[in-house]
């Protein structure tokens, strides 16, 4: 039997399924992609909004020491979900737990070494959730469009636990923006900071995980939907 046997259709069909495919790059190759995306998320937003005005009375170290360390911390997390996102290469869940617990204290410890070296409590106590939203929002500007990067790139690999995938993109992404935001909000107060900043990155965490999982689950139907017409399309008669 040679080509001139096989119907035309099936040939077609045959030789699109066997197309080759881009391979995915490696995590680390990815990861250093995406080094611009670290720099803009340390530097965005003190250069966009302004630096805090009390930023030379803090030392080095807990100015942008502690951003710089809180910057490798997020983009330590980016790795991991960008291995996390490559079926073979996914890391046991009881460590991506760890790894979650871990992000968290490296927000807490960096926000609470703030406050203790240089305590700025709320001008105006009585406005704490207005100061609270107006750091939110100057926050989503840099936050949105990376967590649109990260959803690309679960769509272009295949998570087998795309909650977790996504949750630690949103969680790599809040401490990266956090480490830029801090060189601009003066306020240093734990309350506001954790209301505000780790509310922020709670949020992106947690819009990481339903992204990964809404993606997945689009992909997962098109491929039924796929599945159907090619069984359709294969009845005799």
């Amino acid at each position: 039997m040679n080509e001139a046997d096989v119907p035309a259709s099936l040939l077609s069909h045959v030789r699109v399924n066997l197309e080759p495919v881009k391979p995915l790059a490696s995590p680390s190759r990815r990861l250093l992609a995406l080094a611009p995306l670290v720099l803009i998320l340390f530097f965005g937003p003190p250069m966009y909004w302004g630096w805090r005005t009390n930023l030379a009375l803090l030392p080095n170290w807990a100015s942008w020491g502690l951003s710089a360390v809180e910057s490798l911390g997020g983009a330590a997390f980016m790795a991991l979900a960008l291995r996390q996102a490559v079926p073979g290469l996914a890391v046991r869940v009881r460590w991506m737990s760890l790894a979650f617990a871990g992000g968290a204290l490296l927000f807490a410890s960096v926000s609470l070494t703030t406050a203790h070296v240089l305590p700025t409590p709320l001008d105006f106590p009585s406005a704490w959730s207005r100061l609270a939203l107006e750091c939110v929002f100057m926050e989503l500007p840099f936050a949105l469009p990376s967590l649109a990067i990260s959803a690309w790139l679960v769509a272009r690999a295949l998570p087998t636990r795309p909650a977790l995938t996504g949750g630690a993109y949103g969680l790599a992404i809040g401490l990266m923006t956090d480490a830029g935001m801090r060189l601009f909000c003066r306020i240093d107060e734990p309350f506001h900071v954790f209301a505000a900043h780790g509310g922020v990155i709670l949020l992106g965490a947690t819009g990481g995980a339903l992204t990964a999982m809404l993606i997945e689950r689009v992909k997962y139907r098109k491929l039924q939907i796929l599945g159907g017409l090619d069984a359709r399309r294969g009845r005799p008669g």
